[in-house]
């Protein structure tokens, strides 16, 4: 009977050897950029690299590049995979870097070979790379940031400390996005500042073609109509004289809500806001300051929102969702929903725990 036992155990232990060795002999690769050389498609793998120092306690470096070329995606990435010495494995993989020139041209390439390819999970994080190749993104790497996947998803999740600028955006949500046909969608975008990796923007789809990028105000507004912002500051001067500003934290306290009304879009929003920063040092235990600091955070708000509304039908482009909300509610396309009119009135009420904003946007 313990020897029946002991054989039943034994292959347990066999089997958790063997995967490790298996994974052990790959290559990972956990970073993916890809661009346009002339009419190819030129990709660059990042591969963590588990090759030993002499000392045989750390390695040498944390990641090491390959580069292919091809007609097709598919071959750009098969004659990568032939300059690594270990199979290349990418269920690791993290991040996928793409070039504005791909974006505006290629992307039903991209989006049919990575939905076909099986060796590839869906879950990695799509971003732009804004004014340069993609693989000077991934390739950017230091000290402290040895592993450009691994910045470029901190930085994604992490950015919180100022104006809310990333989404929380998979690879099969941006898909998702780009092949319905009543959603427009959006990215991530990046940029290099000397050396190091910055947030910029968003870069807005219509169709399989990006059409723009907003840049960081335009983006910051946007995402808190999308609800997905924990913070959006704006900053006013409430002094001219001595240039002294105050400063609020806005965010959407529910889902912006979309109807029509013949040529006109209302869009309604609950926002709210408290005070960070007012160098103005504003009584508000005295009345007569509340509609001083309503009609200069009107201005603001009003002048954020023309901006980004405006951005959005010049391009044609409909990241708030525009006709989806139409469709839902008259089963039917509004394909020209850029030449209505958008109408929006802006209410602030105060209280005495700082600011909160209503605003609503209708006749």
């Amino acid at each position: 009977m313990k020897k029946l036992l002991i054989l039943l155990i034994i292959p347990l232990f066999l089997t958790g050897c063997f995967d490790y060795q298996e994974l052990n002999e790959r290559a990972i690769v956990s970073g993916l950029a890809i661009d346009l050389k002339e009419e190819d498609f030129e990709v660059t793998l990042e591969i963590l690299n588990s090759k030993k120092s002499d000392s045989d306690k750390e390695s040498t470096e944390k990641t090491y590049y390959v580069k292919g070329t091809g007609k097709t995606l598919s071959e750009a990435i098969q004659l990568a995979n032939l300059k690594v010495s270990k199979d290349a494995y990418y269920s690791h993989l993290k991040v996928m870097v793409i070039s504005e020139e791909i974006a505006k041209e290629k992307m039903e390439a991209i989006i049919d070979y990575l939905l076909r390819e099986p060796n590839i999970r869906n879950i990695f994080i799509p971003v732009l790379a804004e004014g340069c190749k993609a693989s000077d993104i991934l390739e950017t790497t230091s000290t402290a940031n040895p592993v450009s996947s691994e910045t470029i998803q901190s930085l994604l999740e992490n950015n919180i400390a100022s104006n809310h600028l990333a989404l929380k955006l998979d690879f099969e949500e941006f898909a998702d996005a780009l092949v319905d046909k009543r959603k427009d969608a959006v990215l991530n975008t990046l940029k290099k500042e000397e050396e190091n990796l910055v947030l910029s923007g968003i870069a807005a789809f219509e169709g399989y073609k990006m059409k723009t990028i907003l840049n960081s105000n335009e983006a910051a507004t946007y995402l808190v109509l999308k609800n997905e912002s924990d913070n959006r500051y704006l900053k006013t001067l409430c002094n001219k004289e001595e240039k002294k500003y105050i400063t609020i934290d806005l965010y959407e306290n529910k889902h912006t809500d979309i109807s029509f009304k013949e040529n006109k879009i209302l869009v309604k929003s609950d926002l709210k806001a408290s005070i960070i920063d007012d160098e103005c040092k504003f009584d508000f235990r005295n009345p007569e300051n509340y509609p001083k600091v309503e009609e200069l955070f009107n201005n603001v708000i009003k002048e954020e929102y023309e901006n980004l509304f405006k951005k959005i039908k010049e391009n044609k482009t409909d990241i708030l969702g525009i006709n989806e909300a139409n469709y839902k509610k008259e089963r039917k396309d509004l394909t020209n929903w850029y030449q209505y009119e958008v109408n929006y009135k802006y209410t602030i009420d105060i209280n005495k725990n700082g600011l909160i904003f209503k605003v609503t946007h209708d006749k």
